[in-house]
């Protein structure tokens, strides 16, 4: 039996996605959330292909508070050269940016909090007291993990002590976790699930290198 081609697969495919109003997913260059377009304030610059943490952080928080937007996707460095174009709107070429109101802004944390600014926080405002904490613990798991498998060890006593350190702040994380009767942070999901779930999801993948799984 000879395997179909990809037309005839296509011709037999009558599944769809709304991407500007169903659920969320990398192809969509407008999201509305069942609002019109002349309700758009925010483009977000993000990468091609959903891999970029950062970006994920904005996306994340913009369809958990359903905020209408656009999307413009940049080449990554890692996978090819920058568009000039961008590179003439941010300087450094990095991603996320986004323009809200027409106003450029860059890094991701410094945009979510502009986001808080205009749209009201996701359950917890990021530069609130009762957040602090949680966001120094998030850059201390980053760097934990960042130092254990993304910088070379040069005896196995110092690799080691980086996987150890990095149980530990996971042990710390788990414990910050443990605190709320739910799988959140806090009691429903919030800004900082937001802003560990990049990381968070990228660590689980690496992690089956190692042999904590």
């Amino acid at each position: 039996m000879t395997p179909l081609t990809w037309p005839e697969l296509a011709a037999l495919d009558h599944w769809s996605v709304d991407r500007v109003n169903g659920s969320t997913n990398a192809q969509a260059h407008l999201r509305l959330f069942g609002q019109s377009e002349a309700e758009v304030r925010v483009t977000l610059y993000r990468d091609h292909h959903a891999w970029c943490p950062y970006c994920q952080k904005v996306w994340l928080w913009l369809e958990e508070k359903c905020i209408p937007y656009r999307i413009v996707k940049v080449t990554m460095f890692c996978y090819g050269q920058k568009e000039a174009w961008y590179t003439r709107k941010v300087r450094s070429g990095m991603l996320p940016a986004i323009e809200l109101d027409g106003r450029l802004i860059t890094e991701s944390d410094d945009i979510l909090i502009a986001l808080e600014q205009v749209f009201g926080a996701l359950e917890i405002g990021l530069e609130t007291p009762a957040a602090m904490p949680l966001r120094r613990l998030e850059r201390l798991l980053f760097r934990a993990w960042c130092t254990w498998l993304c910088q070379p060890s040069f005896s196995m006593r110092q690799e080691q002590a980086n996987q150890e350190q990095f149980q530990r702040v996971v042990d710390q994380v788990e414990e910050a976790l443990n605190r709320t009767p739910g799988a959140y942070f806090l009691d429903d999901f919030s800004a900082i699930d937001v802003i560990f779930t990049p990381y968070v999801e990228r660590m689980h993948a690496s992690l089956y290198y190692s042999n904590l799984i």
